[in-house]
């Protein structure tokens, strides 16, 4: 018999043994998702809770909930615990209503009302309160918590207020902010600074791990959170901000954070601005781009296809709407707890894995 206790002990420990190294091994996914110029980004922790942010267009044959729900099947999830919008345009908010009837959605998260006083925007924001309201719906403010088994989720801008605290293991002299130029009114009204500069930011850390998510806070709100200091501290993974548009990503936020690769979430031709490229280039820290989809207006800009999730331009030239109704491809992160990630392209399968940070 004591033969016999002894095999079932070391068969337990066995057991208990590959359970700890099963949890070391378990990893944090991100999907930035082609909403062909909006923004989805699924967030999918060890525990399996998951939060999105943005939900992307309207219409198009429900296109932009569809695509969510394959990248959620992808990753096992079967509803969503958490969205945040993080404004209230329709490349970002336009989605939900699609996305409801295909996956239940727990918890809504946003910056409260939106300050557009058109017709079109009024009526599809009161369509969204009405849809918000048959939920749990929070107000969140910088500084709030994003409570996931798991993860570090806390809010670092939304509704045009920034963290005034800095994160730990940040809050150094940022000296990107020497020389910053703010943006004039009349491009800030161009590109609807309104909701904008209100959105909804998020930190994200997964052990060693860290990342930021912007929605299109604007050039402008991006000082007041960087400057003088870094109240972020240093970032793995920038989801590069606002479709890598030229209103947002100042030297001023992405020389202070220091990425090691940025993933763009554009359209063929909306976002991927040439200056946003080249203030990335200056970033001595970045291994690599990605990218949703070719940037038609800066052609040899693009980095080179194998990081490019969708090379087809779908739209119109001068269309900055999306037309694409077939298949698409996302840009999938599988991080540890370490600080070690791997980047997929999923349309080719392409990987480049990338080691903590030194």
């Amino acid at each position: 018999m004591r033969v016999i206790f002894i095999s079932l002990l070391s068969v337990l420990t066995l057991l208990m043994s590959l359970a700890a190294q099963d949890r070391s091994s378990e990893t944090l996914d991100i999907y930035v998702i082609d909403v062909e110029g909006g923004e989805a980004t699924l967030f999918v922790s060890p525990s399996g809770e998951s939060m999105l942010v943005d939900t992307g267009w309207p219409g198009f044959d429900n296109r932009d909930a569809k695509r969510i729900a394959a990248a959620a099947a992808a990753a096992n999830v079967s509803q969503i615990d958490h969205l945040i919008v993080t404004h209230f345009h329709t490349d970002h908010m336009g989605g939900v209503h699609q996305l409801v009837e295909q996956l239940p959605v727990i918890n809504f998260l946003d910056h409260g009302i939106t300050v557009d006083q058109g017709e079109r925007q009024r009526t599809a924001f009161e369509r969204y309160v009405r849809l918000r309201n048959r939920h749990t719906h929070r107000v969140v403010k910088p500084g709030d918590q994003v409570a996931i088994n798991g993860l570090d989720v806390r809010i670092i801008a939304s509704n045009g207020e920034v963290l005034t605290s800095p994160l730990p293991q940040a809050g150094q002299m940022n000296p990107a902010c020497e020389g910053f130029k703010f943006h004039g009114e009349n491009i800030l009204s161009r590109y609807g600074d309104a909701e904008d500069q209100r959105s909804v930011s998020a930190f994200v850390g997964f052990g060693q791990f860290r990342t930021v998510i912007m929605g299109d806070l604007t050039w402008n709100k991006e000082f007041p959170l960087m400057c003088p200091d870094n109240k972020i501290g240093l970032v793995d993974l920038y989801l590069i901000s606002h479709h890598g548009s030229d209103t947002s990503g100042s030297a001023a936020l992405v020389q202070a954070i220091t990425p090691r690769v940025g993933v763009m979430n554009n359209g063929p031709r909306k976002g991927g601005g040439l200056q946003t490229f080249e203030i990335l280039a200056g970033v001595q820290s970045l291994e690599d781009i990605w990218q949703n989809h070719y940037a038609v207006p800066v052609g040899e800009a693009n980095m080179d296809e194998r990081f490019i999730a969708n090379l087809q331009d779908f739209a119109p030239e001068g269309d900055t709407s999306t037309i694409h109704l077939g298949s698409s491809y996302w840009t999938h992160v599988s991080a540890k707890r370490d600080g070690s990630f791997t980047v997929t392209n999923s349309r080719n399968g392409f990987s480049r894995e990338y080691g903590p940070r030194n």
